[in-house]
């Protein structure tokens, strides 16, 4: 490697252009052709004066090798590189450091601009354009090339390789940020939940005593809120999740070790970071990351208070617990006889302002506007005698349905499904042919157009106090545009509302 500059513009610089469109994604022609390319230039001399450009475009172009170039290509990068670091990485050097020791995201969007100026003729302190905390020496040192040829090698191939400094695999960081956006509820366009959690799970249940069971447990525990919130409509998911951390259990033991109180690493609050470092105890180029880390952030937990038997083991039983917890909420039979003492009079009649409020409050509570709608449903496919309470029984378990952001889940629609499914299906519920009397007047469009057009108080209720007059006149005010009760029996109206009801828990399977 020459001590000075080239005194022509080498031939690589046409191709830096390329090479920066491969590293971004956005090159439009053959990418393995001009991996194949600056591989072959390399490889032809591996030790020579354009050594330095061919390398650090194989480093450009390394994270696209890794995951897209047929095998023959990646083998061809890979041998090049292999043999610029054998001739090279012994030869002198009078530098203590190299720019490749350093972090290659903070620098490789640079390379772009900086490769093109190594070899102009003018020092680092003559160049204008020049900006990297390195000298053009240290960049062109011998020592450095063969060093980032190993790191182009180990995001390559991920491991395969040492004398760098650690790094998470390309990979990894990519599962990172997928975690990340499925535990803060905003899962990336190309990421399906319910997949990615079940893999993890998977490679857990598959070696449940391998070195990735750290990663696997602190992740499982960061996802474990998410999976069990009803974001996900898979039972299958859950019972992955189950079955892994069950697995794992048996091999953690009834662990104990000698860490104080507060020496574990705190969980559960930032699900996302939590998630992140689970990633990084994957591979040990990420725990090296992670070591970095804690030199540099004292508050973070040592790596080895993550890696504590005692600590996955209180964190895996947490997870699991709050799994089964919630598959049976969302997935199991969902008991309401409990409701009855609350929902019903001594006399047997409704408490109806009781009802609609734990409805109107589904923001609050979701799962007892669940519980509450699925009672009311229950109790009307019971048949009571009283048309009226029928009538708002049925609405109410309607209302329930089509009062939350999301669908209810599985252990709330089968009941449902059925009961409003015998509903719309019923001669007698099927709207009449001739023309209905009361228009585009039904009660509940009315009430919605209502809401969309007014401001109401959070503890206004225009939905609840109509149905609490519906069924008791005579106990509660008449309220805001009142309806008779023949529209809101109207068997166009009610059957619009139960095809309402269906349509959501349809879009829910």
């Amino acid at each position: 490697m020459p001590a000075t500059a080239l005194s022509d513009s080498p031939e690589c610089v046409h191709f830096v252009d390329d090479w920066d469109g491969i590293l971004h994604e956005t090159y439009g022609g053959d990418a393995d052709r001009a991996v194949l390319d600056c591989a072959r230039r390399l490889a032809a001399d591996p030790a020579g004066e354009e050594a330095y450009a061919w390398t650090l475009g194989l480093v450009m172009m390394a994270a696209y090798i890794g995951r897209f170039s047929r095998k023959d290509v990646a083998a061809a990068a890979l041998e090049a590189l292999h043999a610029t670091d054998r001739r090279l990485r012994d030869l002198p050097c009078a530098h203590r450091t190299h720019p490749y020791e350093s972090d290659l995201d903070d620098r490789i969007d640079h390379f772009v601009d900086d490769l093109p100026l190594l070899t102009n003729g003018l020092t680092e302190d003559e160049d204008p354009d020049w900006e990297d905390d390195a000298t053009k020496g240290q960049w062109l040192c011998p020592r450095d090339i063969a060093g980032y040829a190993r790191v182009a090698v180990d995001i390559i191939a991920p491991g395969s390789v040492g004398g760098i400094p650690p790094r998470l695999p390309a990979r990894d960081a990519r599962r990172a940020e997928d975690l990340r956006s499925i535990v803060w509820d905003y899962p990336s366009a190309a990421v399906d939940p319910g997949q990615e959690l079940s893999a993890y799970a998977r490679n857990l249940v598959a070696n449940p005593l391998g070195y990735h069971r750290a990663g696997l447990v602190v992740v499982l525990h960061a996802a474990c809120w998410y999976a069990a919130s009803g974001r996900i409509r898979d039972r299958r998911v859950l019972d992955t999740m189950v079955d892994a951390l069950e697995a794992v259990l048996p091999g953690l033991g009834d662990a104990s070790c000698a860490h104080g109180e507060g020496d574990h690493p705190e969980v559960g609050r930032d699900t996302a970071e939590q998630a992140t470092v689970g990633i990084h105890l994957l591979s040990p180029g990420g725990r090296g990351v992670y070591r970095h880390w804690h030199r540099e952030e004292l508050e973070t937990a040592p790596l080895e208070a993550w890696l504590c038997p005692a600590f996955l083991a209180a964190i895996a039983r947490e997870a699991l617990d709050h799994l089964r917890t919630g598959r049976e909420r969302l997935f199991g039979l969902r008991d309401t006889a409990h409701l009855d003492e609350v929902l019903l009079r001594p006399d047997g009649r409704l408490d109806v302002e009781r009802l609609t409020h734990a409805v109107r409050f589904h923001c609050r509570d979701g799962q007892a506007a669940e519980d509450a709608g699925l009672w009311a449903a229950r109790r009307f496919a019971a048949g009571p005698a009283d048309p009226r309470e029928r009538l708002v029984l049925l609405l109410v378990a309607c209302w329930s349905v089509t009062s939350g952001e999301e669908p209810p889940p599985e252990a709330v629609h089968r009941d449902l499904r059925a009961i409003l499914g015998a509903v719309r299906t019923a001669p007698a519920a099927a709207p009449a042919a001739e023309p209905c009397p009361h228009g585009d007047a039904h009660p509940w469009d009315v009430l919605t157009e209502l809401v969309g057009r007014r401001h109401f108080g959070f503890h206004e209720d225009p939905y609840g106090a109509h149905l609490n007059h519906l069924y008791a006149p005579g106990e509660y005010d008449t309220p805001e545009r009142p309806f008779d009760s023949g529209a809101w029996s109207c068997p166009r109206h009610v059957a619009q509302r139960v095809r309402g009801a269906l349509r959501v828990i349809d879009g829910a399977n």
